[in-house]
């Protein structure tokens, strides 16, 4: 007769034996479970069939039940090896989390990982974190923003700057800064006889690029699908090419203000909303008190 507690109680016994268990041996039970053969299964845990055979037994040994149907040419999990089979990965899932964690906290009490989605903040604020954790490393990113809360919630950043407001109450964050957006153009290109431009309006054309811009290549290419980049990696191959060629390359009123743009260029105002971005800085705001001298050194003209 079917007893729920019974089979409640014989689930929570195996679960907590398998917590109990070599992770080597999970690791192979759940690996068969995913493959379906103890030659697959070996070949991707780069061991020996022999090998595989050897920890199931073990594995059955140490459990005290059978966890496999076995015949002459061929082996398959029962009933209560799928089970322990599901219970395996599930605390493979858990060891892994388990690792990362106490590994990012271990980091984050030697290292601030912070991620930036642009290049002139991390200009700007690199200073500045620089003196505010004195003594420390500090580990920094940067790229499109796109998934910055996420690696702020699994530990990854302590600290990103985002080019929105999080949203989320689980999030602390300021505004440290604006950028504008021109495209920089030599005084015979025809360009120049526009008081403003439009993305759009660069559209075709063959535009000199630097390729570690983070959000900004997205936000180029969504309303510039047929523009020509030339992308340089290197940050002084780009500046060569950009004083000596007829590119166009675009500019940031951050390096106008301080007369470090490419010389001789008109710098064109482009007037798309996206061209024109707030800045933020983000912690978790249960990390908040960690990071309060940071954010008590920066205000909304920071990044300018």
């Amino acid at each position: 007769m079917y007893n729920a507690n019974s089979e409640i109680c014989y689930i929570t016994s195996v679960y907590w034996r398998l917590l109990m268990i070599d992770i080597y041996l999970l690791e192979n039970l759940a690996t068969f479970a995913e493959t379906g053969t103890l030659s697959a299964a070996a070949e991707k845990l780069h061991t020996s069939q022999p090998a595989m055979t050897r920890a199931m037994h073990k594995l059955e040994a140490e459990l005290g039940v059978t966890l496999f149907v076995r015949s002459k040419n061929r082996m398959e999990l029962n009933e209560t090896g799928k089970l322990a089979a599901e219970y395996a990965r599930r605390v493979l899932e858990a060891n892994r989390d388990f690792e990362s964690q106490v590994r990012a906290f271990d980091r984050s009490l030697r290292t601030i990982s912070i991620g930036f989605c642009a290049p002139v903040p991390q200009e700007v604020l690199t200073p500045i974190l620089n003196t505010v954790f004195d003594g420390m490393t500090i580990s920094a990113d940067m790229k499109d923003d796109a998934d910055f809360l996420a690696r702020l919630e699994d530990g990854t950043y302590q600290l990103a700057v985002t080019h929105f407001k999080p949203e989320s109450d689980i999030f602390y964050s300021k505004k440290c800064g604006h950028e504008d957006l021109f495209i920089s153009v030599t005084p015979s290109n025809p360009l120049t006889f526009y008081p403003e431009v439009h993305l759009k309006d660069l559209n075709g054309l063959s535009i000199l690029l630097y390729s570690k811009i983070g959000f900004w290549a997205s936000t180029h290419r969504t309303k510039t699908p047929n523009t020509n980049y030339l992308l340089q990696v290197e940050r002084s191959s780009f500046s060569e090419l950009a004083s000596g060629s007829e590119y166009p390359v675009f500019a940031s009123n951050y390096y106008i203000r301080r007369g470090d743009a490419v010389p001789g260029r008109v710098n064109i105002p482009i007037v798309d909303p996206e061209c024109h971005t707030d800045y933020y800085l983000v912690c978790l705001e249960s990390k908040k008190r960690r990071y309060i001298k940071l954010f008590d050194s920066i205000h909304e003209r920071t990044v300018y």
